[in-house]
């Protein structure tokens, strides 16, 4: 399958910066995507939670994504992917990308601050202890860009002037292992014990993108603390769960009933006991129909034997089951993952009397919940992108391997592009029977600008194209740089993976992970085929960058944009026709529906 190409692991960040680093045609891994999530609305069973400030106890595992009641964040992104056998689920990442996942700086020469984590202020100044301890975990790059040794983390508090001091600080290097989550614990002294104490974690690094990484996870401060105590009575669900069907970690509803027994995989997890003595454990998994909440029960409080010992961290799976819930209709299923811990509220006991602290709930990360979509498309991703990969070849193609069980109708095609600055190129939408012979289906189609919230990007095919077994999907590109395309590296499907970009078809053997390019289908033919009459209608130019010409009769008009909402344009009435104005628009696919006596027709315009 031709010559295997170099890999540039997980380091390299191309868009934006106007450089090369690799002169070569290659696939490329690009790591990570900066994302956040956010958990204001947590309530953790308070009276209010409106106020932006902090008390103590302090505690945050970030199981729930970022409070941004407790935070004030800068570049900092969520992850649950990128950490490698962390404390509990979700970690904090630092590099060089910014909120908008841009690097700081655009000369690769800039080192200095990158991201930043804030914690709203406390007010300690009745505290006056000697016992106020800050503990935290850091792991240094986790699957992401290693920092290097120059690189640094440190932690600062705040002075009563105002002045931020460098209290504890790491430097990266090669002798840091990126597996491990290692603890600090650091001693708040009076000195700092003011009305509006903060305390912050700062990076120093490559500016130039989503380089010298660390993780920072399961944040406690509190008093009647010392530099021992560092365990405690939690135990954590540390990952999300992992479930596919077959291969997939989605499937489309017409096919589910018929095929999905003996297909399903276990449901894994792992769980961490953080205290420093055994505690016996239960799991419960469950299968819930998001829309119609049925629910298939996998395991049912299923005790862990052996029984967990201190700080034990353990990878577990659910029993074998055949089916999840009976869908009617296009739904997701809700693999739903509980210990039975003992877990509680933090408490301590004065006089007999016992305090209980709501805000310090070692309870919520004892249950995970994962997706898995039950649509119209296949994925082998599970809907992660911390990761994007691409290749740098004016003319190269990438594409995904797909099996159907059955023969089914494509209609379109849903891609998660990553690089926001790659908007508005132009692309070729492909579908391959074979890749050894020509596509079945090609069309120039543009990478659009991204809605708020959006990932996907849909391109429907209005065209009724049918595969059986094996094809392929996937796209061209007419451009020497790298195309960012999503990257699930929960999952390694990367033998699914080809590129082409001298000519030769190669199996990827380079990136690990499930490339994020989804096919949907549907059993019977979507698109309804007409015999076209002689006269057809004239339109000219296609593409169009502002008037678009319409010769020919034709009675009534309608114009659809990409997400198949109808738009109205300025039209101008001629002796042949009409003409469309489309100055201004955003550029992308539209519709153009005309009806005459004899048909309606539709009509694809790239508009540029």
């Amino acid at each position: 399958m031709g010559n295997r190409l170099n890999i540039v692991c997980a380091c390299f960040l191309f868009f934006n910066l106007g450089l090369i680093l690799e002169t070569h045609a290659q696939i490329v891994e690009f790591a990570p995507i900066h994302q956040i999530k956010t958990a204001s609305n947590l309530d953790f069973k308070s009276n209010s939670r409106i106020f932006e400030g902090n008390t103590l106890p302090f505690w945050d595992d970030f199981s729930q994504g970022v409070d941004t009641l407790k935070w004030e964040l800068s570049g900092v992104s969520y992850t649950e992917t990128i950490g490698v056998n962390p404390p509990s689920i979700g970690q904090l990442l630092f590099n060089g990308v910014n909120e908008n996942g841009k690097p700081y700086s655009l000369s690769e020469r800039d080192n200095g601050i990158t991201d930043q984590l804030t914690s709203k202020p406390f007010d300690l100044s009745q505290t006056n202890s000697n016992s106020l301890y800050l503990s935290f975990f850091w792991q240094p790059g986790g699957k992401a860009e290693y920092p290097d040794k120059n690189d640094q983390l440190s932690l600062q508090f705040l002075n009563e002037d105002g002045a931020w001091i460098t209290i504890w600080h790491q430097l990266g290097g090669d002798t840091l292992d990126r597996t491990v989550f290692t603890q600090e614990i650091i001693q708040v002294n009076q000195e700092f014990q003011h009305e509006e104490f903060q305390f912050r974690f700062t990076a120093e690094g490559r500016q130039v993108g989503p380089f010298d990484s660390w993780l920072l996870d399961y944040i406690y401060l509190n008093e009647d603390r010392s530099e021992d105590d560092i365990t405690y009575k939690d135990r954590s669900l540390t990952q999300s769960n992992l479930v596919s069907l077959g291969d997939y970690g989605a499937y489309p509803f017409e096919l589910l009933n018929s095929q999905q027994t003996g297909q399903w995989d276990s449901v894994q997890n792992q769980f961490l006991n953080l205290e420093d003595r055994f505690r016996a454990m239960e799991y419960s998994i469950l299968a819930k129909d998001t829309l119609s909440n049925s629910i298939v029960s996998i395991n049912s409080n299923t005790p862990f034997n052996p029984v967990p010992n201190s700080r034990e961290r353990r990878t577990f799976q659910s029993l074998n089951f055949e089916e999840v819930p009976n869908a009617e209709k296009a739904t997701s299923i809700e693999f739903t993952t509980y210990l039975t811990t003992g877990d509680q509220e933090l408490f301590s006991i004065s006089n007999g009397d016992t305090t209980y602290y709501p805000e310090v709930d070692f309870r919520i990360n004892d249950t995970v919940r994962t997706y898995f979509p039950i649509q119209d498309f296949f994925a082998y991703d599970h809907g992660s992108a911390d990761y994007a990969a691409g290749i740098n070849q004016k003319s190269g193609m990438l594409a995904v391997k797909y099996d159907t069980p059955t023969d089914v109708f494509l209609k379109g095609i849903s891609i998660n592009f990553t690089n926001a600055n790659q908007a508005n190129q132009a692309i070729d939408i492909l579908v391959w029977e074979d890749l050894e012979t020509e596509p079945i289906f090609r069309r120039e189609d543009l990478i659009p600008v991204k809605d708020a919230g959006q990932e996907f990007l849909y391109y429907s095919l209005d065209t009724n194209i049918q595969v059986s077994g094996e094809f392929y999907v996937g796209f061209a590109q007419f451009t020497n740089d790298f195309i960012h395309v999503g990257l699930d590296k929960s999952v390694d499907h990367g033998d699914k993976l080809f590129y082409n970009i001298v000519g030769t078809w190669v199996e990827n053997e380079e990136v690990s992970g499930s490339l994020m390019i989804r096919p949907h289908i549907a059993l019977e033919a979507p698109y309804e085929e007409t015999i076209a009459p002689e006269a057809r209608i004239k339109i000219f130019p296609n593409p169009v960058t502002s008037f678009l010409h319409l010769e020919g009769r034709f009675g009534d008009l309608a114009i659809f944009d990409s997400f198949g909402r109808e738009i109205f344009l300025e039209r101008e009435q001629t002796e042949e026709g009409e003409i469309i104005n489309f100055t201004g628009q955003r550029p992308g696919i539209y519709l153009v529906k005309v009806s005459s006596e004899a048909e309606q027709q539709t009509i694809r315009i790239l508009v540029r």
